[in-house]
């Protein structure tokens, strides 16, 4: 059997508590607010950082309400993993008698997969992948949990696997307000003043190029589950891997997601919370499920 290490990063949602026991190393990505740089999962748990953000933001109420109707910047920043932070860990893993297989944030969203490029190629004579996971949050700990549970003669036989993934993972989220789709330019704000008044939900998809895409605005939570339901059904779930539900603040939100999908669910499964690095600017209640498809899922319409 090849022996390899997986290597990704925080946004996957893995804590570096859960990371050890697993054998997977997970270098964190750093989170900025307010002019103040955190190490997420090291300098400050996931739980601290929203309760931080989204307390805060709670006392600082109308003011803050009346900010963002002339300010679409959203005051939570993230910086990617650094070529020399990838090198350093690369290196390890090869002295630890390991082959790297780094399996980052899509490189859409972030600049960490080339981060972890520039390492590779100052490694140039080791034996080290560098592979795109076209995904986020914890559709990438979703692969990573495959690809730690299953045995491979080859290193190909890894890749392919992880190929064969990319193309078949998928995942549904929905935020409970709309207020952070906006900062974070992906609606205007008289969009995401009404959508909030008139209690709408948007089912967001990842499409193949790694891009957040809203595929549909429901009436209320009950109804956005309802369609996500739906989009299983067309999309079924490969028994065969691992799934995830994940919650940025609110559980009860997940707990009921989970309730309308589990005539589809092949076992049951634990809840966690996903990373402020992508949590964070979905905002307070959201709700997300990870899964691998049995089909090949198409680019987001």
């Amino acid at each position: 059997m090849v022996k390899f290490r997986v290597i990704t990063d925080s946004s996957c949602g893995i804590s570096q508590q859960d990371a050890k026991k697993l054998g997977v190393v997970v270098l964190p990505l750093t989170l900025s607010y307010k002019g103040k740089d955190y190490l997420d999962g090291i300098d400050i748990t996931t739980d601290e950082f929203y309760k931080m953000v989204f307390e805060e933001e709670k006392k600082e109420g109308l003011l803050q309400q009346v900010k963002s109707h002339f300010n679409v910047n959203n005051p939570i920043k993230t910086s990617m993993v650094t070529p020399v932070a990838f090198e350093n860990a690369m290196k390890d893993v090869i002295k630890d008698g390991y082959i790297p297989v780094v399996l980052p944030i899509s490189s859409v969203l972030s600049g960490t997969y080339n981060s972890a490029l520039i390492a590779k190629d100052s490694l140039e004579n080791e034996e080290i992948y560098v592979e795109d996971s076209h995904t986020a949050l914890g559709s990438v700990k979703v692969m990573i949990l495959r690809l730690i549970s299953h045995e491979y003669e080859t290193i190909k036989d890894v890749l392919d696997d992880i190929h064969y993934m990319v193309k078949h993972i998928n995942f549904y989220a929905v935020p409970d307000t709309l207020e952070y789709l906006y900062r974070g330019g992906r609606l205007s704000r008289l969009s995401a003043t009404v959508g909030n008044i008139l209690q709408l939900k948007p089912v967001i998809e990842l499409d193949r190029a790694g891009k957040l895409i809203p595929i549909s605005k429901q009436r209320g939570l009950k109804h956005a589950f309802m369609k996500i339901n739906d989009c299983i059904k067309e999309l079924p779930i490969n028994k065969e891997y691992p799934f995830e539900f994940g919650y940025s603040t609110e559980i009860k939100n997940v707990e009921t997601m989970k309730e309308y999908l589990k005539d589809q669910l092949p076992t049951d499964c634990e809840i966690h919370q996903i990373s402020p690095v992508v949590g964070a600017h979905v905002g307070p209640g959201a709700s997300a499920f990870f899964y691998i498809s049995k089909k090949e899922v198409p680019d987001c319409k």
